[in-house]
């Protein structure tokens, strides 16, 4: 794939930018596995971010409708080259935007599938929170073992219970940096995430991130200091109704079902 590449390279006259964090995967056996993950049907509708040289794109297109949202202008149009008949048969909708500042609820899409910049992965993950689907991610290692982490673990933090709880995550496969050209300092992973039935909720959501700004302090002084955050004494005193072997735990140890408890005694 890598010839594909450099083909591309020399007809469009372009290069990945370090600016937009593009590392352009170059493995058709990574490309494959994140298609057999999807489990597609005929009827499915894929929100692909960050098609780039649009060799998932390819794919894709097999079978399945695709929206392709892409941030760069020049790889835009190169998608608009490479898929000319796609776009008009409608098969293809190729949207020119950064994937944070578009509104998920104005498309119609059934999964999502992207190797995903790393620097945005984060903003990204929380944003597709309530999308309510299948989602295969490839993403930097160190994020996909944040995503799959456990109470008691050091990198279990907010975005671990947050994903955790709207969705099963399996880490499925590691990724070789060497997969993506121009290589970058880290591997990846694949990453599935499967929907739960718990129903989006942005004030638990700012509830977990604001009790884990203090992973280390039990759960009663975690509390304390949450309710100080957000000027609610109340909090604190609905506190005093959980038993004593939540309260004395330690945040990063909290169970999300513990969480979940806390959150409905003090809301």
């Amino acid at each position: 794939m890598i010839k594909d590449l450099y083909t591309q390279m020399l007809k469009y006259n372009f290069k990945p930018s370090h600016s937009l964090d593009q590392n352009f995967i170059i493995d058709n056996n990574t490309i494959n596995k994140v298609v057999e993950l999807l489990e597609l049907k005929k009827t499915d509708v894929i929100l692909e971010v960050g098609p780039g040289t649009g060799f998932l794109t390819k794919e894709l297109l097999k079978n399945n409708k695709v929206i392709a949202v892409e941030k760069d202008k020049k790889m835009f149009e190169i998608l608009k080259q490479e898929f000319k008949d796609e776009i008009i048969s409608g098969k293809l909708q190729a949207i020119n935007q950064d994937i944070l500042k578009v509104n998920l609820k104005e498309h119609k899409f059934t999964k999502i599938a992207t190797f995903l910049p790393y620097s945005i992965s984060l903003e990204f993950t929380e944003k597709i929170l309530d999308s309510s689907c299948l989602i295969v991610e490839v993403v930097q290692r160190e994020f996909a073992e944040k995503l799959s982490s456990i109470p008691g673990f050091i990198n279990y933090n907010a975005i671990s219970v947050l994903t955790q709880s709207y969705y099963q995550v399996e880490l499925k496969k590691n990724v070789s940096k060497k997969c993506f050209f121009p290589v970058p300092a880290v591997d990846s992973s694949i990453v599935v995430f499967k929907p739960r039935k718990k129903v989006f909720d942005n004030r638990y959501n700012l509830f977990v991130k604001g009790l884990f700004r203090y992973p280390n302090k039990d759960v009663s002084n975690a509390l304390n200091l949450f309710s100080r955050d957000v000027k609610v004494r109340s909090i604190s005193e609905k506190a005093k109704d959980l038993p004593e072997a939540i309260t004395k735990k330690k945040i990063r140890q909290i169970e999300i079902t513990e969480l979940e408890k806390i959150y409905s005694v003090i809301y």
